[in-house]
């Protein structure tokens, strides 16, 4: 291994050469440079390149590349639950769902005292709002919660029998119907 090397004897003076070369920094003079040029730092360059990089790894993105498409399907996904919501809101009216344990049997029979009471106020109501002076009957009374249904007829003479039905909440007229339209309504 020693005699390997004889041969080959390293001269000192091209090496010293060589590195003073290599060492040497050539000075930039402005007056070589145009106006249209500007000296970048290296610190900025490496601040540049860097930029960059991330810039061209955002644009090779799949998700970049496909933008338009995903925007579109948010849009249209958006739009189909605007419209579902706008078509169940005003066309398809959404009804209470109720459990069976809500419910609480009530009867909706009234004892005698509370049916004449209620037969009065439905005749005097109808008399009042209606101003006939003919005899009102009332078929039938029924109670659900707080309101009262009654429905019954009145006879003019020369027309015959005129149905209604009315609704009293808390012993006083809700609503009058005869004939389809509303007399009275709170």
């Amino acid at each position: 291994m020693k005699q390997a090397n004889v041969d080959n004897t390293i001269k000192f003076i091209e090496k010293k050469t060589e590195y003073e070369g290599k060492n040497k920094i050539s000075k930039l003079h402005i007056s070589k440079l145009s106006k249209n040029h500007k000296v970048i730092g290296y610190q900025e360059h490496k601040k540049m390149k860097a930029l960059e990089s991330k810039k061209r790894k955002i644009f090779n993105s799949r998700v970049f590349k496909f933008r338009k498409k995903i925007l579109g399907i948010i849009i249209v996904a958006s739009i189909v639950f605007v419209g579902t919501y706008l078509w169940q809101k005003f066309y398809n009216p959404s009804y209470v769902q109720s459990n069976d344990y809500n419910f609480k049997v009530e009867s909706q029979n009234l004892s005698n005292s509370d049916v004449s009471t209620y037969s009065s106020i439905v005749k005097e109501s109808i008399q009042g709002t209606l101003g006939v002076k003919y005899k009102v009957n009332v078929e039938q009374l029924h109670k659900n919660g707080s309101l009262v249904f009654a429905r019954g007829y009145f006879n003019i003479p020369d027309k015959g029998d005129i149905n209604f039905d009315m609704i009293l909440k808390n012993y006083s007229p809700y609503s009058l119907k005869v004939n389809g339209e509303e007399y009275l309504k709170k």
